[in-house]
């Protein structure tokens, strides 16, 4: 049986990740990668999107017409029978028409999903899901997103929007979150926060070894900093990881009680980055939860590293 391909796109917050992938083994064959850039016209958009998509299919020799389609995980709200990315708080476009425009370039089919759902969907067929039928991904990184497995299927809820975890209101009169709302746990538990706790301690008078890495009009510092900012030693960073460790702690509690998974898997660049992270949220979560579920679920970190998004949206692909 010869090969079949697809084209996956990560396209989060910060960077746009494609690759192609083996549809019957999940090897990832080629990848590459792009930053998001501000918010701009939706055309700038969608180039830089098709740069990374160009990118992956010279690097593994392929022509579009030797793909089954391109699938696309976003950061965000989407209408898959559209293919439309509704609302993008993170991204910061609304209303982005996507697979109409990639279908029209590659004369193939493209599908979108919400970027956590994608990734979701690939550690489901080919990571840290594949021996689980009931499970949640949670993925932390600019923002928290998270997918639903149950009976070994994708649950997207009655308006395709199952799995916000990040939106779940936290504090009804707490941080405004990127969404617009307050009190969202995304506004205390992301790697977003982490930078935001940082900038306003720096801002007090506060010294870190970050001072230099991090943006302080906007808030951001990657997940790498931090990570360098924790092996160092350094008090703030750890402070602030801390903080937000244990918000999200809370928040896997809630999960358990809610949703009463077997597995809960945990991935996106803060995890990987930061093992403090993940060992006080995961800690946090089992003390917080009730105590028979809190025994009894899993709690682990995702098995496909950066570009479980890439390989779970060429996935997308397949169950279309």
């Amino acid at each position: 049986m010869p090969e079949r391909f697809a084209v996956g796109v990560d396209f989060g917050g910060t960077k746009i990740l494609a690759g192609v992938v083996n549809l019957d083994t999940g090897r990832l064959v080629s990848a590459s990668k792009a930053k998001t850039g501000a918010p701009s016209e939706n055309g700038e958009v969608i180039k830089r999107i098709t740069s990374a998509i160009d990118l992956a299919l010279v690097e593994a020799r392929l022509e579009a017409k030797q793909v089954q389609g391109i699938g696309v995980g976003a950061a965000g709200q989407v209408n898959r029978q559209k293919g439309v990315l509704v609302n993008a708080a993170n991204i910061g476009v609304t209303d982005l028409p996507v697979c109409q425009p990639l279908s029209n370039q590659y004369k193939v089919d493209c599908v979108i999903g919400n970027d956590v759902e994608a990734a979701t969907m690939g550690e489901l067929k080919f990571g840290a899901g594949r021996k689980s039928d009931s499970f949640v991904c949670i993925f932390v990184g600019t923002g928290i997103g998270s997918g639903i497995v149950n009976d070994g299927k994708l649950y997207r809820g009655h308006t395709g929007t199952a799995g916000e975890i990040g939106h779940i209101v936290f504090e009804p009169y707490g941080r405004i979150c990127g969404c617009g709302a307050l009190g969202c746990l995304e506004a205390y538990a992301s790697r977003t926060a982490v930078a935001k706790h940082i900038v306003a301690e720096l801002s007090r008078g506060a010294d870190s070894t970050v001072r230099d890495k991090i943006n302080m009009n906007k808030g951001i510092l990657r997940s790498k900093a931090i990570a360098e900012a924790v092996a160092e030693g350094d008090d703030l960073t750890i402070a602030a990881i801390k903080q937000a460790a244990e918000f999200m702690g809370l928040g896997l509690a809630s999960v358990i009680n809610f949703y009463n998974p077997q597995r809960i898997i945990m991935g996106g660049g803060l995890i990987e980055a930061c093992d403090l992270y993940f060992e006080i949220a995961s800690k946090r979560a089992k003390q917080h939860a009730l105590r028979h579920p809190a025994k009894k679920v899993e709690i682990v970190k995702a098995e496909l590293g950066d570009y479980a998004g890439v390989i779970g949206s060429a996935l997308l692909v397949r169950e279309n």
